[in-house]
């Protein structure tokens, strides 16, 4: 058994005890994250693991602003990210005219992995 797999329940209550464990971030993500300079934005926050990875952002550096940038075409999702302290953008990031539009936040590449 290794340690992360020691961490993890047996079984899962709901979609909400779920979304918890996933979004529980490691000592060392936490680390990571407060080590980098500026703001965290994720690109295509309202597709299938951006939700996830916004709420394990905030809860990893909540000294951070975590800026969220997609179309929201999912009912709620953006209030739901609202209230978990995401700060959302609307736009289409196949739209040349609404990317120039997006305020100017600082970009920093580099791998967590």
């Amino acid at each position: 058994m290794t340690q992360s797999s020691a961490l993890l329940p047996g079984s899962f209550h709901d979609v909400a005890h779920l979304e918890d464990v996933m979004t529980t971030p490691s000592p060392a993500l936490t680390a990571e994250l407060r080590a980098l300079p500026g703001d965290l934005v994720i690109l295509g926050v309202g597709g299938k693991i951006g939700p996830t990875l916004a709420r394990l952002a905030r809860r990893a550096a909540p000294q951070k602003r975590v800026v969220g940038i997609a179309r929201f075409s999912e009912p709620g999702l953006r209030e739901e990210l609202t209230a978990a302290g995401i700060e959302c953008i609307a736009a289409d990031l196949l739209d040349r005219k609404q990317i120039e539009a997006l305020p100017k936040l600082h970009f920093l590449e580099r791998s967590l992995v």
